[in-house]
Parts: structure tokens; C-alpha cells; sequence
């Protein structure tokens, strides 16, 4: 059985580089028929190189389109460019360089560049000839680049996205490949314009009328780089776009019959010319073929440029929108409990002692109507008695006398309020318990949902996943002897590698090889990985060696000599995630130490299992608000360093401020803003900034006055540990014979990695 397998695979594989090779003949065959300015172009040279192991499909291919046109003179140096390529490519020692874009498009570009000039050499031709020669070997070279970055980052990331460089690359792919076909030797159509014009619609489908003027303006481009006498017609295709864009609600035959009425008016608008009928007939032919197209199979296409790439990612997407959804939702049912809790807070506070006794007491007195003649009178009297019963306990009947002297029930009345007035205060103190069980219940909800949102925007950050990578990466792993192994190879939002693995047990070999054995398995340098131990189970996250490295160095000195009441941690989240937490306990001594070391403890807990800062701050808001008055608070002071991207976060909650060092200024970060666990709703202070080479960050505890950190401006030019000694001596000098309080300094100085350590 297992070699049938084997063989129905290696029959699969055969076929499969059967249809490659025919292809990339094809392909070599078709470019070959190119044309720039009427000059024959070198796009089969890059069909060529980018088939990889097919140069000799791509180049019989190639040789047959120049003898069936008749021009194998003029396509002997595309064709000596490719045996070159293919020879230097095959004997090449080191596979690495093989698909470096840099490498073969100078390879490509050298190679026909150096065919170019032996042919000027041995058959003498004009300034325009070698010119064109030149420029179509730099074209060559270029779109061979083009292709390979853009194949490149397509693996990386596993899905084509048409944004920013890339979309400018495609552009230009375009534009080449519509020049291309428009060469094709078809007597009555042109290829490139029905390609176009197929194409602009699908533009027009997915990206309305920006889509369409955009692909249409493409196109001309293109027709006009092979024949600039058809580019006069084909530039109505980006005005026609723009157009039929608007009636993209009404649907494809709409589309279609729109387009192809403002294409007829543009065109006999023009005046009409040798090439009107044939430009109406492009369009005609490529307007039936988008109508014919089923839409899945557009759909699918699509899916290739700017979806997704496997089904992994799409579990990825479901399950980062069902999240939202789940925070929303609660985010939804917090909301109607605010609503209930304040419509329960206004009945309670129309319920007044005094109503209640009146209810009792008036409502079946005979002088119930004379009383109420004189209603502002009577509801005075009884706020006043009211008063005086809340304020002593008691109501006597001389109070009733005195505010109420007509009154014929005097002793039914203060009888009626004191008796009340005891289950109407345990009343209140129930409806208090309530109300604050209905907050406490409020900010869970509301805890619950940020980590939803956290948990959500985790899963949203990865960009693709490698599933081969994976379970590669997990067989290493049980080859080493670990069980029950998760492996996860993806690409983050900021296009950074990253590896997790989690294992049961803790690993006991060696880091450096495992990291060295890992970079090598999936290409791309790693840096040693971050371990976090969770009961038994090992986390160890690896990623890209960052861009930035910062040196982080502190200085610490306690006002009693004994404890501090400032507490700081310095930790990694992930190789390209730093977080330097500080703590000042309010007060000093062990009481303050203990404040501040539970806050720092427990943020690092939260940030380690994946939470926010802002998360983790609204934690342990909840936490510290169930602590008793009688014992202290602590502050807290978070800042993130996210060395891949340089970006790095504050958050601040009754700190200190914290600077920034750079190129001779400094500036202040960070306002005022409550300790947590004070207020229910304690808004810290939350900014970010962009970091460059050279910059110092100071964080630093209550302890040390602004003037002191602004000693740092004298520091420029040294190193971490030299800053915080020089300002830690200064603070200790400021404070002698003054206020004594903890100190603490933290500086972070942030430097661009060398690419030779990379």
C-alpha cells in the first residue's frame, strides 16, 4: 500500500512539472511576439529567468516565436542572455542567491546588456537601435526584480496585498505584461485591449470607480509602451470606467451596457479612424467575456490578489470578528445595566421618608383636604421633620408640636416617623449593597470585554500562517523528545517572523542551537526566545531579530534605609516587546513595598498572558477598589518598547512624569491622572511616541523632583548606567535635610542594531 502512495505521488509530481514546462514555453513564446516602441522586446528573457528550473522549455519556446515571425536575427541576444542566465543559475554553488531579487535582476540586466553591445559591435546599427537595445535590457532587469519582490513578499505573507510599494510594482507588472500581448500577431482583435478591458471591469466589481479609472489609465499605458498609435482610442477605457463605476449597484449587464454606450459616444466623439471599428470590437469581446466569467471564479482570482491564503487565516479572521462580537455584546448588556441601575436610583430617590409617612398617616384623616389646601406649608413642615429625625434617630412630639401644631394625630405622626425611619435606613443600606454589587458587576463586564477586544486584536495581528513551517517546526520538536507539542509559524502585523511553540514539560536543551536549528528551517534570523512557565505549560515565543536594541539600567534608594516603597520590573513580552513597570506605594516602609509589590506582580501576570496595558490597568482598578480604607494605594507607571516597529507607550496612573532625551531637548510625557483603585472610573494617561537612534527615555518615581530630571540634558553622550548614577547622586543631594521620600530612576536608551549583528 505504502508504495502504491509513492507511486501514484511521483506520477502526480511528473505531471505536475510536465504543465510547468509547457507553460513556461508558452509564456516564452507569447512574450516573445513583444514589442517596445516597435522595437522587439526582452520580456520572454524575464519569462524566462522567473520560470526557474524551465529555461529550456522557455527558450525552445522563444526560438520558436522568432522562427515562426521570422525574426530570429533580431532575438539572438534575448536568446544568448537565456543560455547564459540558465548556465550561470544551474552552476551556481550556493542556493540562496538563486531568488535574491537583487542578484538576478543585475545577473539578467548584465547578461543582455553584454549580448547587447557584442551585437552593436558585430552588426553595426544606428544611435536609436542601441539605444532601445540599452533601454529594453534595464526594463528586462527591472521587471525580473519587480516579480521577484513581489512573489517574495506574497510568500511572506501570504496574501498579495495591492497597498503601498507593492501596489506600484503591480502597476508596473501590468503595464508590461498589457504591452506584451498587445503585440500578439491576431489579425482582426487585440489581445492587450481585451485583456484591459476584461480587467477593468473586474476593477470596477471590486473597487468601483477608482478601480476602473485606475486599471483603464493602466492599460492605455500599457498599449501605448507597444503601439503608440492605438493609445488614442484605448484612453477612453479610463473615462469609461470612471463612469460605469457609478451603476455598479444596478449590476454586471447594467455595467456592461453603460460602458460600452459612453465607449461608443468617446469613440465617435474622437472622429472616426482606421482603428475605431477594432478598438469597439476589443471592447465588445472583452465586455462578454466579464459577463460570461462566472462570478466565483472572479471571486477565487480575487482571493489570490488580496484574500486570504489558506483556511488557517480565515479561522484566524472568523475567530477575531466572533470575538468582537462577543466583546460588543457585552459591552451591550453593560449598558442596559447602567440603564436599570439608574432608573432604580431615581425611584429610590423619590421615595422620601416623608411620603411614606404621609401615605400611612394623612391619607384617612378627616383633615386630609382642609391640610391640603396649604400644600407648601405641610410639605415644608414635613422635609423639617424629616430632617431632624435623619439627623438625631428620634422625633419627638415636641418637634411634631412645634412644625406641626394643627396637626390632630401629633402622636400617630411621630410614632409613624421613628418606627419608619428604621426600615427606611435598612432599606437605604440594602439598596447601597445593591448598587455597589451592580457596579462591581458593571466593571467585571466592562474587564470582560476589554480582554475580549485584547484577545480579538491578538488574533487580528496575525497576518498568515505557514501551516508547512508548522508542523516542520513540531516535528523538530518530537524529535527532541517533547510530546503533545503546539507550533504556530505566522507573519504579525508589522511583517515580523514569529514562532510560538508550546510545550508540557520545560525545555532542559540547548537554546542557542534550537534557535540557530529554527532560524534555519524557516530563513530568517531569529533572536533567543522568550519562555513564560504557566503551571506546566512552557510558552516559548520566538520572532526577527529587532531593529532596535535598548539598554534599560536603574537606580534605586529607600528613605528609611530598610524598605522601599517603590517597586519596578523590567520584562519581555515577546523578543520585540519590552515593558519596564514601576510602582511608588503611597507612604513608606514595608506597608508602601507591599502596594507597590502587588501592582507591579500583577500587571506583569496580566501583560505576560497576553492582556493590554489599559486592560491590565482596569484590573487591577477592580482588585484595589475592594481594599479597605484603612490601607494604602500605589501607583503605576507602564511603558512598552516595541523594538521592531520603534514605538514605545506610556500609561500612567497618578505617576510621575517621564522624559524624553533627544538630539539636545527634552520633553515631558504624561499628565495627571488618579492611583488605581480610588475612583470606578480611574481614565489613566496614555500616549505614544516614534523612537529613533540615540533616544533616552527616564522614568522615574515621585521621589525625584522635575529639576533632577532634567539633569539628563547634561548627560548627553553616555551610556545608561552612567545617566542613572549621575542623576541618582544628585537626587540623594537634593533631598538631605528636605522632604524624604523613596527614589527611583529607570533609563532606557535606544539604539539602531547594526545590520552585521543581524
Amino acid at each position: 500500500m505504502e508504495k502504491i502512495r509513492h507511486t501514484a505521488k511521483f506520477h502526480t509530481s511528473g505531471k505536475t512539472n510536465v504543465l510547468m514546462a509547457v507553460l513556461s514555453a508558452a509564456a516564452a513564446f507569447a512574450a516573445s511576439f513583444g514589442k517596445i516602441l516597435g522595437f522587439p522586446s526582452s520580456m520572454n528573457v524575464a519569462v524566462a529567468v522567473l520560470s526557474g528550473t524551465n529555461v529550456i522549455p522557455a527558450f525552445l519556446g522563444s526560438a520558436l516565436a522568432y522562427f515562426v515571425n521570422g525574426t530570429f536575427s533580431e532575438g539572438i541576444v534575448q536568446l544568448c542572455a537565456i543560455l547564459v542566465i540558465g548556465a550561470v543559475r544551474l552552476v551556481m554553488p550556493s542556493a540562496d542567491h538563486k531568488d535574491d531579487p537583487v542578484f538576478v535582476s543585475l545577473l539578467t540586466t548584465g547578461s543582455m546588456l553584454l549580448f547587447s553591445c557584442v551585437m552593436s559591435v558585430a552588426m553595426p546599427s544606428d544611435t536609436y537601435t542601441a539605444s532601445l537595445r540599452m533601454i529594453s535590457s534595464l526594463m528586462c532587469g527591472c521587471v525580473v526584480f519587480i516579480a521577484l519582490t513581489v512573489k517574495r513578499q506574497k510568500n511572506r505573507s501570504g496574501v498579495f496585498d495591492l497597498t503601498g510599494i507593492n501596489g506600484v510594482f503591480t502597476a508596473i507588472l501590468y503595464i508590461m505584461f498589457i504591452s506584451t500581448i498587445t503585440a500578439a500577431p491576431l489579425c482582426v482583435v487585440n489581445l492587450g485591449r481585451i485583456a484591459g478591458t476584461l480587467f477593468m471591469l473586474m476593477a470596477v466589481r471590486k473597487y468601483r470607480n477608482i478601480g476602473g479609472a485606475v486599471v483603464g489609465a493602466l492599460t492605455t499605458c500599457g498599449v501605448l509602451l507597444c503601439t503608440p498609435s492605438l493609445a488614442r482610442n484605448t484612453l477612453l477605457l479610463a473615462t469609461s470606467g470612471l463612469i460605469c463605476g457609478a451603476f455598479l449597484q444596478f449590476g454586471s449587464l447594467v455595467i456592461v451596457l453603460v460602458f460600452l454606450a459612453v465607449s461608443l459616444v468617446s469613440l465617435v466623439a474622437m472622429g472616426v479612424n482606421g482603428d475605431t471599428f477594432s478598438m469597439f470590437a476589443d471592447l465588445l469581446i472583452g465586455s462578454v467575456l466579464f459577463i460570461a466569467l462566472p462570478v466565483p471564479v472572479i471571486k477565487r482570482v480575487a482571493k489570490k490578489v488580496v484574500g486570504v491564503k489558506n483556511s488557517v487565516d480565515l479561522v484566524g479572521q472568523t475567530t477575531s470578528s466572533k470575538l468582537n462580537m462577543a466583546s460588543r455584546t457585552l459591552g451591550g448588556i453593560r449598558g442596559q445595566l447602567t440603564m436599570v441601575t439608574a432608573a432604580i436610583d431615581k425611584r429610590s430617590k423619590e421615595a422620601t421618608l416623608s411620603k411614606r409617612v404621609r401615605s400611612v398617616v394623612c391619607t384617612d384623616c378627616d383633615m386630609y383636604s382642609v391640610c391640603s389646601k396649604r400644600c407648601v406649608q405641610l410639605d415644608d413642615s414635613f422635609s423639617k421633620l424629616e430632617s431632624i429625625v435623619c439627623t438625631y434617630n428620634n422625633l419627638s412630639l415636641d418637634d411634631v408640636e412645634k412644625h406641626l401644631g394643627g396637626c390632630v394625630r401629633k402622636s400617630l405622626l411621630c410614632k409613624s416617623f421613628n418606627e419608619l425611619y428604621t426600615d427606611f435606613v435598612a432599606e437605604r443600606a440594602d439598596s447601597m449593597r445593591v448598587r455597589e454589587m451592580r457596579e462591581f458587576l458593571s466593571e467585571q463586564l466592562s474587564s470582560m470585554e476589554d480582554i475580549l477586544s485584547d484577545l480579538s486584536f491578538r488574533a487580528g495581528q496575525v497576518r498568515s500562517v505557514d501551516p508547512q513551517l508548522s508542523a516542520r517546526v513540531r516535528e523538530h520538536f518530537s524529535n527532541l523528545g517533547y510530546p503533545n507539542v503546539k507550533a504556530c509559524v505566522y507573519i504579525d502585523e508589522n511583517l515580523c517572523q514569529r514562532v510560538d511553540v508550546f510545550i508540557t514539560a520545560q525545555f532542559r536543551g540547548d537554546l542557542v542551537r534550537l534557535t540557530a536549528t529554527l532560524s534555519e528551517m524557516i530563513d530568517y534570523d531569529l533572536d533567543m526566545p522568550v519562555i513564560v512557565k504557566v503551571d506546566n505549560i512552557t510558552r516559548m515565543s520566538f520572532a526577527e531579530i529587532p531593529k532596535f536594541t535598548v539598554d534599560i539600567k536603574s537606580f534605586s534608594a529607600s528613605s528609611s534605609g530598610e524598605y522601599s516603597g517603590d517597586s519596578f520590573e523590567v520584562f519581555d513580552s515577546s523578543v520585540n516587546e519590552k515593558y519596564i513597570v514601576l510602582s511608588d506605594g503611597m507612604g513608606t516602609g514595608k506597608r508602601a513595598r507591599l502596594d507597590s509589590l502587588f501592582s507591579v506582580s500583577l500587571v506583569t501576570r496580566l501583560i505576560r498572558s497576553g492582556m493590554s496595558m489599559q486592560t491590565a490597568h482596569r484590573l487591577i482598578n477592580s482588585m484595589l477598589r475592594v481594599k479597605g480604607w484603612e490601607e494604602s494605594f500605589a501607583t503605576l507607571d507602564i511603558m512598552r518598547l516595541e523594538l521592531n516597529g520603534g514605538t514605545v507607550q506610556f500609561l500612567k496612573s497618578g505617576a510621575a512624569q517621564s522624559f524624553l532625551f533627544r538630539d539636545g531637548g527634552l520633553k515631558a510625557i504624561g499628565g495627571q491622572a488618579f492611583p488605581a483603585g480610588i475612583l470606578a472610573e480611574c481614565t489613566p494617561d496614555v500616549s505614544e511616541l516614534k523612537l529613533f537612534d540615540g533616544d533616552v527615555l527616564l522614568m522615574t518615581s515621585d521621589g525625584v523632583e522635575d529639576a533632577t530630571a532634567r539633569e539628563i540634558l547634561r548627560c548627553n553622550g553616555m551610556n545608561a548606567q552612567e545617566i542613572v548614577t549621575a542623576l541618582g547622586a544628585k537626587a540623594l543631594a537634593q533631598r538631605t535635610g528636605g522632604r524624604r521620600d523613596d527614589i527611583t530612576i529607570i533609563a532606557a536608551k535606544i539604539s539602531l542594531r547594526d545590520e552585521n549583528e543581524k
